[in-house]
Protein backbone atom coordinates (compact mmCIF):
# COMPACT_ATOMS: atom_id res chain seq x y z
CA UNK A 1 0.00 0.00 0.00
CA UNK A 2 2.90 2.37 0.82
CA UNK A 3 0.70 4.89 2.64
CA UNK A 4 2.45 7.06 5.24
CA UNK A 5 1.61 9.15 8.29
CA UNK A 6 4.33 11.69 9.07
CA UNK A 7 4.24 13.53 12.40
CA UNK A 8 2.48 12.97 15.69
CA UNK A 9 -1.13 14.09 15.89
CA UNK A 10 -3.24 13.79 19.00
CA UNK A 11 -6.35 11.87 17.93
CA UNK A 12 -9.53 12.50 19.92
CA UNK A 13 -12.44 10.64 18.33
CA UNK A 14 -10.65 10.94 14.97
CA UNK A 15 -9.73 8.42 12.29
CA UNK A 16 -7.71 8.18 9.08
CA UNK A 17 -8.69 5.73 6.36
CA UNK A 18 -6.50 4.76 3.39
CA UNK A 19 -8.17 3.06 0.43
CA UNK A 20 -5.65 3.69 -2.36
CA UNK A 21 -1.86 3.53 -2.54
CA UNK A 22 1.10 5.90 -2.13
CA UNK A 23 -0.66 8.55 -0.04
CA UNK A 24 0.88 10.79 2.64
CA UNK A 25 -0.72 12.42 5.68
CA UNK A 26 1.52 15.06 7.28
CA UNK A 27 0.82 16.80 10.59
CA UNK A 28 3.22 19.28 12.15
CA UNK A 29 4.12 19.77 15.82
CA UNK A 30 1.64 17.54 17.62
CA UNK A 31 -1.57 19.08 16.35
CA UNK A 32 -4.84 17.91 17.89
CA UNK A 33 -7.52 16.37 15.69
CA UNK A 34 -10.96 16.24 17.31
CA UNK A 35 -14.00 14.49 15.82
CA UNK A 36 -12.27 14.19 12.44
CA UNK A 37 -12.82 11.76 9.62
CA UNK A 38 -9.94 11.81 7.13
CA UNK A 39 -10.23 9.65 4.01
CA UNK A 40 -7.79 8.88 1.23
CA UNK A 41 -10.11 7.33 -1.37
CA UNK A 42 -7.59 7.37 -4.25
CA UNK A 43 -3.84 7.19 -4.74
CA UNK A 44 -0.83 9.55 -4.90
CA UNK A 45 -2.39 12.26 -2.73
CA UNK A 46 -1.27 14.46 0.18
CA UNK A 47 -3.01 15.97 3.18
CA UNK A 48 -0.66 18.42 4.90
CA UNK A 49 -1.82 20.12 8.12
CA UNK A 50 0.71 22.71 9.27
CA UNK A 51 1.37 23.63 12.88
CA UNK A 52 -1.71 24.83 14.74
CA UNK A 53 -2.37 26.08 18.26
CA UNK A 54 -6.05 25.21 18.01
CA UNK A 55 -7.72 21.78 17.89
CA UNK A 56 -8.86 20.86 14.39
CA UNK A 57 -12.34 19.53 13.72
CA UNK A 58 -12.58 18.60 10.05
CA UNK A 59 -13.88 15.97 7.68
CA UNK A 60 -11.44 15.67 4.77
CA UNK A 61 -11.38 13.55 1.64
CA UNK A 62 -8.84 13.38 -1.19
CA UNK A 63 -9.13 11.37 -4.36
CA UNK A 64 -6.36 10.62 -6.86
CA UNK A 65 -3.40 13.02 -7.35
CA UNK A 66 -4.83 15.70 -5.07
CA UNK A 67 -3.50 17.93 -2.28
CA UNK A 68 -5.14 19.48 0.75
CA UNK A 69 -2.87 21.96 2.51
CA UNK A 70 -4.07 23.74 5.65
CA UNK A 71 -1.83 26.55 6.89
CA UNK A 72 -0.62 27.58 10.32
CA UNK A 73 -2.84 28.55 13.24
CA UNK A 74 -6.22 28.16 11.59
CA UNK A 75 -9.24 28.38 13.88
CA UNK A 76 -12.09 26.06 12.90
CA UNK A 77 -15.31 26.32 14.89
CA UNK A 78 -16.75 22.82 14.89
CA UNK A 79 -16.78 20.48 11.95
CA UNK A 80 -16.31 21.68 8.38
CA UNK A 81 -15.74 19.59 5.27
CA UNK A 82 -12.92 19.70 2.70
CA UNK A 83 -13.17 17.48 -0.39
CA UNK A 84 -10.33 17.65 -2.93
CA UNK A 85 -11.15 15.18 -5.69
CA UNK A 86 -10.80 14.64 -9.43
CA UNK A 87 -7.08 15.47 -9.26
CA UNK A 88 -7.63 18.99 -7.93
CA UNK A 89 -6.26 20.77 -4.86
CA UNK A 90 -7.42 22.78 -1.86
CA UNK A 91 -4.73 25.18 -0.68
CA UNK A 92 -5.48 27.31 2.42
CA UNK A 93 -3.07 29.86 3.89
CA UNK A 94 -2.37 30.75 7.51
CA UNK A 95 -4.83 31.95 10.15
CA UNK A 96 -8.03 30.91 8.47
CA UNK A 97 -11.07 31.77 10.61
CA UNK A 98 -13.75 29.26 9.72
CA UNK A 99 -17.24 29.13 11.20
CA UNK A 100 -18.99 25.80 11.59
CA UNK A 101 -20.48 23.58 8.89
CA UNK A 102 -18.70 25.07 5.88
CA UNK A 103 -18.09 22.93 2.79
CA UNK A 104 -15.20 23.08 0.30
CA UNK A 105 -15.70 21.02 -2.88
CA UNK A 106 -13.45 20.95 -5.95
CA UNK A 107 -15.81 18.71 -7.90
CA UNK A 108 -19.50 18.07 -8.53
CA UNK A 109 -20.59 14.53 -7.67
CA UNK A 110 -21.72 13.74 -11.23
CA UNK A 111 -20.71 14.92 -14.73
CA UNK A 112 -23.12 17.22 -16.57
CA UNK A 113 -23.15 17.51 -20.40
CA UNK A 114 -24.39 19.98 -22.97
CA UNK A 115 -27.35 18.57 -24.92
CA UNK A 116 -26.07 19.69 -28.34
CA UNK A 117 -22.31 19.22 -28.08
CA UNK A 118 -22.28 16.33 -25.58
CA UNK A 119 -19.32 18.10 -23.95
CA UNK A 120 -18.98 18.11 -20.20
CA UNK A 121 -19.79 21.52 -18.72
CA UNK A 122 -18.97 21.02 -15.03
CA UNK A 123 -15.24 20.28 -15.05
CA UNK A 124 -13.56 20.35 -11.65
CA UNK A 125 -11.22 23.11 -10.44
CA UNK A 126 -9.01 23.73 -7.42
CA UNK A 127 -9.89 25.99 -4.47
CA UNK A 128 -7.19 28.43 -3.33
CA UNK A 129 -7.23 30.69 -0.26
CA UNK A 130 -4.70 33.22 1.02
CA UNK A 131 -3.97 34.17 4.63
CA UNK A 132 -6.34 35.47 7.33
CA UNK A 133 -9.53 34.69 5.45
CA UNK A 134 -12.74 34.68 7.51
CA UNK A 135 -15.60 32.50 6.23
CA UNK A 136 -19.03 32.60 7.88
CA UNK A 137 -21.07 29.60 8.95
CA UNK A 138 -22.63 27.15 6.50
CA UNK A 139 -21.02 28.70 3.44
CA UNK A 140 -20.26 26.69 0.30
CA UNK A 141 -16.82 27.25 -1.21
CA UNK A 142 -16.95 25.56 -4.59
CA UNK A 143 -14.64 24.76 -7.50
CA UNK A 144 -12.64 27.54 -9.10
CA UNK A 145 -12.77 29.85 -6.06
CA UNK A 146 -9.67 31.96 -5.39
CA UNK A 147 -9.61 34.12 -2.25
CA UNK A 148 -7.02 36.80 -1.52
CA UNK A 149 -5.53 37.37 1.93
CA UNK A 150 -7.65 39.36 4.36
CA UNK A 151 -10.99 38.68 2.65
CA UNK A 152 -14.24 38.13 4.55
CA UNK A 153 -17.09 35.91 3.27
CA UNK A 154 -20.45 36.19 5.01
CA UNK A 155 -22.42 33.27 6.40
CA UNK A 156 -24.57 31.09 4.10
CA UNK A 157 -22.69 32.40 1.05
CA UNK A 158 -22.23 30.35 -2.10
CA UNK A 159 -18.89 31.02 -3.79
CA UNK A 160 -18.29 29.27 -7.11
CA UNK A 161 -15.57 29.98 -9.68
CA UNK A 162 -15.12 33.47 -8.20
CA UNK A 163 -12.12 35.67 -7.43
CA UNK A 164 -12.48 37.23 -3.99
CA UNK A 165 -10.26 40.30 -3.56
CA UNK A 166 -8.01 40.90 -0.56
CA UNK A 167 -9.39 43.04 2.29
CA UNK A 168 -12.89 43.01 0.84
CA UNK A 169 -16.18 41.64 2.15
CA UNK A 170 -18.43 39.39 0.07
CA UNK A 171 -21.76 37.74 0.86
CA UNK A 172 -24.83 36.17 -0.71
CA UNK A 173 -25.96 33.44 -3.10
CA UNK A 174 -24.35 33.90 -5.53
CA UNK A 175 -21.69 35.79 -3.61
CA UNK A 176 -21.23 39.50 -4.37
CA UNK A 177 -18.88 42.16 -3.07
CA UNK A 178 -20.51 44.27 -0.38
CA UNK A 179 -17.59 46.40 0.83
CA UNK A 180 -13.98 47.24 -0.07
CA UNK A 181 -11.14 48.08 2.31
CA UNK A 182 -11.95 46.00 5.40
CA UNK A 183 -10.12 43.64 7.73
CA UNK A 184 -10.96 41.64 10.83
CA UNK A 185 -8.82 42.09 13.93
CA UNK A 186 -7.24 39.68 16.37
CA UNK A 187 -8.80 36.36 17.36
CA UNK A 188 -11.28 37.64 19.95
CA UNK A 189 -15.00 37.13 20.46
CA UNK A 190 -17.22 40.11 21.18
CA UNK A 191 -20.14 38.08 22.56
CA UNK A 192 -19.41 38.85 26.23
CA UNK A 193 -17.87 42.29 25.86
CA UNK A 194 -18.43 44.73 28.67
CA UNK A 195 -19.35 48.32 27.85
CA UNK A 196 -15.72 49.34 28.31
CA UNK A 197 -14.44 46.55 26.04
CA UNK A 198 -16.97 47.47 23.37
CA UNK A 199 -15.85 51.10 23.53
CA UNK A 200 -12.19 50.09 23.29
CA UNK A 201 -12.91 47.95 20.22
CA UNK A 202 -14.30 50.88 18.24
CA UNK A 203 -10.82 51.73 16.91
CA UNK A 204 -8.06 49.30 15.98
CA UNK A 205 -4.67 50.67 17.01
CA UNK A 206 -2.31 48.49 14.94
CA UNK A 207 -3.22 50.26 11.71
CA UNK A 208 -1.85 48.07 8.92
CA UNK A 209 -1.24 44.77 10.69
CA UNK A 210 -3.89 42.95 8.67
CA UNK A 211 -3.97 45.10 5.54
CA UNK A 212 -2.42 43.32 2.57
CA UNK A 213 -0.90 44.65 -0.63
CA UNK A 214 1.05 43.62 -3.69
CA UNK A 215 4.84 43.70 -3.55
CA UNK A 216 7.80 41.73 -4.90
CA UNK A 217 7.00 38.82 -2.58
CA UNK A 218 3.47 38.35 -3.98
CA UNK A 219 3.03 35.08 -5.83
CA UNK A 220 0.17 33.64 -7.83
CA UNK A 221 -2.00 31.05 -6.12
CA UNK A 222 -2.87 29.79 -9.60
CA UNK A 223 0.82 29.21 -10.32
CA UNK A 224 1.22 27.19 -7.13
CA UNK A 225 -1.78 25.10 -8.13
CA UNK A 226 -0.46 24.51 -11.65
CA UNK A 227 3.02 23.65 -10.35
CA UNK A 228 1.59 21.09 -7.94
CA UNK A 229 -0.39 19.45 -10.74
CA UNK A 230 2.78 19.08 -12.82
CA UNK A 231 4.84 17.41 -10.07
CA UNK A 232 4.19 13.66 -10.09
CA UNK A 233 6.65 12.52 -7.40
CA UNK A 234 5.14 12.90 -3.92
CA UNK A 235 8.45 13.66 -2.22
CA UNK A 236 9.13 16.47 -4.69
CA UNK A 237 5.59 17.74 -4.21
CA UNK A 238 6.07 17.89 -0.43
CA UNK A 239 9.35 19.78 -0.87
CA UNK A 240 7.58 22.26 -3.13
CA UNK A 241 4.81 22.80 -0.54
CA UNK A 242 7.32 23.39 2.23
CA UNK A 243 9.48 25.78 0.21
CA UNK A 244 6.76 27.85 -1.43
CA UNK A 245 3.96 27.74 1.15
CA UNK A 246 4.87 26.41 4.60
CA UNK A 247 8.25 28.18 4.87
CA UNK A 248 7.18 31.28 2.96
CA UNK A 249 6.57 33.90 5.67
CA UNK A 250 6.00 36.94 3.46
CA UNK A 251 2.98 38.92 4.60
CA UNK A 252 1.83 39.81 1.07
CA UNK A 253 2.49 36.44 -0.53
CA UNK A 254 -1.16 35.76 -1.46
CA UNK A 255 -2.51 39.23 -2.20
CA UNK A 256 -5.25 39.31 -4.81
Amino acid sequence: MNNKIIGNANFENAEITFVGDNNVFICKNNITLENCKIRFTGSNSIIYIDENNYPMSLNMRVGNDSVIYLGKNCYINRTSHLYATERKNIIIGNELLLAFSTYFRTADPHPVYDVKTKKRINLSKSILLGDRVWIGQESLILKGTIVGSGAIIGGHSVVANKKIESNAMYAGNPVKKVKDGVFYGDYVSTHNYTEAEEKESETYTLEDKYVFGKDKSTISLNKIDEDLKKIKNLEEKIKYIEKNISNNNNKNRFYL
